[in-house]
């Protein structure tokens, strides 16, 4: 068994002290930048293609806190219902707006009719005042026409963009 001088116990003490601190301080700076926004991070339709369903849904809820609403995503994990964002504004005519919002992340899938009914459906069901349907894709045409008079907003993936860059 070797016995090791004070002088190597001190700078191996030494050793493990700076270790110590490098290591913390890489883990500060990458959680930094794992903190760094979404929207500035994914500015792109084709990065935000790139997200996983649920990276997508808190870019969306970033989104709509920068546009002033409280929003709080869905406690469930899996099926939701249908509703992906529960939110609230404040209104200067109404006490509060509140609204719903379903986000759908697809590569070039159309969001059809069956999706903003259904939306529609919970619209009334929850008793909300409005309804947002968010994709990277686009909407069927029927989605447009059956909206027209209701307070549902489709945004499609390059109005998703421009929400971004003003945004962000």
């Amino acid at each position: 068994m070797q016995a090791y001088t004070q002088t190597q116990i001190e700078l191996f003490t030494l050793l493990i002290f700076f270790f110590f601190i490098f290591f913390f301080k890489v883990k500060k700076f990458l959680k930094k930048f794992k903190n760094k926004s979404l929207l500035k991070r994914n500015k792109t339709l084709k990065k935000l293609k790139r997200l996983s369903w649920d990276d997508f849904e808190l870019l969306v809820m970033e989104l709509f806190v920068k546009k002033g609403w409280k929003v709080s995503g869905n406690e469930k994990k899996g099926a939701d219902g249908g509703v992906d964002i529960w939110m609230q504004k404040k209104s200067f005519t109404k006490k509060n707006i509140s609204a719903i919002v379903q986000c759908k992340r697809y590569d070039d899938a159309l969001v059809t009719i069956k999706v903003i009914r259904e939306m529609f459906g919970l619209m009334h069901e929850y008793d909300v005042n409005e309804v947002y349907v968010v994709t990277t894709s686009r909407f069927t045409k029927e989605c447009y026409h059956f909206i027209e008079d209701k307070k549902i907003t489709l945004i499609d993936g390059r109005a998703l963009e421009k929400l971004i860059m003003k945004y962000s």
